[in-house]
């Protein structure tokens, strides 16, 4: 009956199924461009007949039509089904060239451009080359480009390799789901041609977010709260400073700081109310201000520079103001899964995206849960009763998306009850005087008087928000789940939804039985790790990282620089030791380590064998020292620059280079050892180092 009413709920699952399925066995499953032809002209026939005992037959074949047509609409969709693309050009490229068709987005010391390859210089011609590649230049360089430039790159584009280490964000597969399959750190080594536009629109939509920037930060001085601002009002994040990030995400109010369905529901609710205190006939209106949503909506989008993430939202209140208009509010459920149809077709990678599936978790938690939630107490007084609607809307999207959190983020906000009370009703406010920024701010001292009291208000905000953080417990850390168990936390959820909505003790049973299965997979996941110690040598750019690890207790072998870099560590580090369910802080580190100097060198015993960390030169063989026999030689920081300076004063099992050594110190050493009947492993050159033991 419910999906009587839905269905494009039908629709969509099936489509969902056939783009998943092309993502992971396009290789191995072929489907042509007939089989849906084939199978709507024999659906056309049985509808033709018109009879009851065909009414299973069509359901199936509607399914598999559907499977066909998100299975195609991926093939289609990605760029390397092209017989042109980069990938698929045999000769070596010199150079090539292509078009910027994004903002370019500033980092710590680079400019990323996304660019789209027109051309490419292959065997002494240019040819006609089609691709996206993520570039990298660097950031004197990269500041005077804009969106639409034309670029020369001298350079081959490399082809996204897999993880460096282990657990580490699949970086690769990001780009594919963002259709590019290729990337170059170019440095300066590229020429601006000149400028095109690509997408008007867009272009128009940079500069409008572009001169709004400029109006906000004119008028904030305090560059937390500008940060704060700008990321609320305009989506602009590269000013947030990792505490402020820390605090927000810790605290359960991160969402604040991404401009999507939050923010457009916001917009969408200032534009009910006006309509509401302006008396306007909510029945003979409502195309009236259906129009007008929609219109203020994608000024809105238009305004944010057209970003993804605001862009799926405006799609999906937009449907919901045209529902609202036609009297179908009764079935907002047919309404998301239209939206989301309309998206995914659009873009079917889109169901890859961790935004877009937060997105619309959270926005049907709200819908079916929060009614459920708000119903269970009645409140007679004015503000309490505002305060429980609130709690019950964080209560039902954070159910909704608590698994997905988890799976993509390894954490929890034990505290977001408590921080949505205030942040909702704070992000409507900054929202709104940001708004007021932008349109009033050129009236004399209307723009100094509103940016006083946005500096005041987001810095008792952020005096909250760092509050809640630094409360005891304020954040579960260190939550490993793979995705079939965020499956089973689903399936656990919705048997016990329809134990209250059915009082069916049989789903009780039934979630509690899912729970231990759950259980059981996470002792499963744990045991390999609890009885068994690793030693690991990890590949982070030119950097010597060492971790060792007993059971559940690890110990860093690192410099300063790398244990401060919170970005480096989250990235590279903290997911190796998130799988064997260690702490993810250096400075709770446990584990003892038996060392000793030798040489102004650490020499290192675990597990019964030794480890020799070779960061400073060893002095001339004419000083005595005693004899060292290590089981295991670590060079860093080109510490050795020719093997047989070492052999004859060290005696050890195997030699490991790190990427603290200059590329060609290490090739060096690689050639030198094979010529010495040596085993060697150059990070660089072989990847991440492991030694495994098992209890």
């Amino acid at each position: 009956m419910f999906f009587n009413k839905s269905p494009f709920l039908r629709l969509t699952f099936p489509f969902i199924l056939g783009i998943v399925s092309y993502h992971y066995l396009g290789d191995y499953l072929q489907i042509g461009s007939f089989l849906p032809i084939c199978l709507f002209i024999f659906y056309m026939i049985l509808w033709k007949i018109n009879s009851l005992r065909f009414n299973p037959l069509m359901a199936c074949l509607a399914i598999i039509m559907l499977f066909s047509f998100g299975f195609l609409r991926l093939q289609d969709h990605r760029l390397d089904s092209e017989a042109s693309h980069i990938l698929w050009q045999k000769g070596a490229i010199e150079a090539y060239e292509g078009i910027v068709i994004e903002e370019p987005v500033e980092k710590a010391r680079s400019v990323n451009l996304r660019l789209n390859v027109k051309r490419a210089y292959i065997d002494r011609q240019w040819q006609v080359v089609t691709g996206l590649v993520n570039l990298y230049v660097s950031k004197e360089a990269g500041d005077s480009i804009s969106y639409g430039d034309w670029l020369l790159v001298k350079g081959a584009p490399e082809q996204s390799g897999a993880p460096s280490n282990p657990g580490e964000f699949d970086f690769a597969n990001y780009l594919v789901y963002n259709n590019m399959f290729h990337q170059q750190f170019a440095g300066n080594d590229f020429v601006r041609l000149g400028g095109s536009t690509p997408n008007l629109l867009k272009a128009r939509s940079i500069q409008l977010r572009k001169f709004c920037k400029d109006r906000l930060v004119r008028h904030i001085d305090n560059a937390e709260v500008r940060s704060v601002m700008l990321a609320i009002v305009l989506g602009i994040k590269n000013e947030l400073d990792n505490d402020l990030q820390g605090a927000f995400s810790a605290s359960g109010a991160m969402h604040v700081l991404a401009v999507s369905g939050l923010h457009v529901g916001i917009i969408y609710a200032i534009i009910l109310l006006s309509f509401k205190w302006l008396r306007v006939d909510q029945r003979k209106g409502r195309w009236w201000i259906a129009i007008i949503s929609i219109l203020a909506l994608w000024c809105y989008a238009f305004l944010t520079g057209l970003s993804p993430s605001v862009l799926r939202a405006v799609t999906m209140f937009s449907f919901i103001a045209l529902a609202k208009a036609m009297n179908r509010n009764g079935n907002i459920y047919n309404t998301l899964a239209a939206s989301a149809f309309l998206l995914l077709w659009y873009n079917p990678y889109l169901i890859m995206s961790v935004g877009f599936q937060l997105s619309y978790l959270a926005v049907f938690g709200i819908v079916y849960l929060q009614p459920k939630f708000y119903q269970l107490f009645t409140i007679n007084n004015y503000l309490l009763d505002k305060i429980w609607a609130i709690t019950c809307v964080s209560l039902a999207a954070q159910v909704a998306t608590a698994p997905l959190s988890m799976l993509y983020f390894h954490q929890f906000p034990t505290y977001f009850l408590i921080s949505n009370l205030f942040i909702i009703p704070a992000a409507f406010i900054m929202l709104i005087m940001g708004l007021f920024m932008l349109v009033f701010s050129s009236i004399p001292f209307v723009g100094e008087g509103l940016g006083w009291l946005i500096e005041i208000f987001v810095q008792l905000v952020n005096t909250l928000v760092y509050f809640v953080r630094d409360l005891p417990g304020s954040t579960l850390e260190g939550i490993r789940i793979t995705t079939g168990e965020t499956w089973l936390v689903y399936t656990v959820f919705i048997f016990l939804i329809l134990l209250f909505y059915k009082r069916r003790f049989s789903y009780l049973i039934l979630s509690f039985g899912v729970a231990c299965v759950f259980a059981i997979s996470q002792i499963d996941l744990r045991k390999d790790y609890l009885h068994s110690s690793t030693f690991r040598l990890l590949d982070v750019s030119n950097t010597s990282v060492a971790d060792f690890r007993y059971s559940s207790h690890s110990r860093l072998l690192a410099d300063s620089i790398f244990k401060a870099d919170q970005n480096k560590r989250r990235f590279h580090f903290e997911p190796g030791r998130l799988l064997a369910g260690s702490n993810l802080r250096p400075e709770d580190d446990k584990l003892p380590l038996v060392s000793r100097d030798f040489m102004g060198n650490k020499v290192v015993c675990f597990r019964g064998e030794t480890f020799f960390f070779l960061q400073n030169p060893l002095p001339p063989v004419t000083i005595k020292y005693e004899a060292l026999t290590v089981d295991h030689l670590v060079v860093s920081h080109n510490a050795v620059r020719d093997l047989d300076t070492v052999v004859d004063k060290l005696d050890f099992g195997d030699l490991l280079i790190d990427t603290s050594n200059k590329s060609y110190v290490a090739q060096k050493l690689i050639k030198q050892a094979a010529r010495l009947d040596l085993t060697a492993h150059s990070i660089q050159r072989h990847g991440y180092f492991e030694k495994l033991w098992n209890d």
